[in-house]
């Protein structure tokens, strides 16, 4: 195991170093739940519009366990896919080249 502490890129090329703007550790967590919350609610408001049905509920017993988890799976893939964009976006956004 490498316990090196060595955070040179794997690939060998240098990178210029940056700073983050202390403000976007603020901003990214407020932007990441809320484009979660318009991910979530698109693509429920798209199963309706393709089913005609509610987007299946989790909690809800008259929902088979199949259908839940294979709609908790696209759900929370997809939260998590926005995240990670929304995150690096926020941070390319706030990062200042030092001088």
């Amino acid at each position: 195991m490498d316990t090196s502490t060595d955070l040179a890129p794997a690939d060998g090329l240098e990178t210029e170093p940056v700073e983050i703007n202390p403000m976007v550790h603020l901003i990214a967590p407020v932007a990441a739940v809320l484009g979660t919350l318009i991910v979530r609610k698109v693509i429920s408001t798209a199963y309706e519009r393709a089913t005609g049905k509610p987007a299946p509920l989790a909690r809800d017993p008259h929902t088979s366990m199949m259908r839940a988890i294979v709609w908790t799976a696209v759900i929370t893939s997809s939260a998590a896919v926005a995240e990670v964009v929304i995150y690096r976006a926020v941070n390319r956004i706030g990062e200042k080249k030092p001088a």
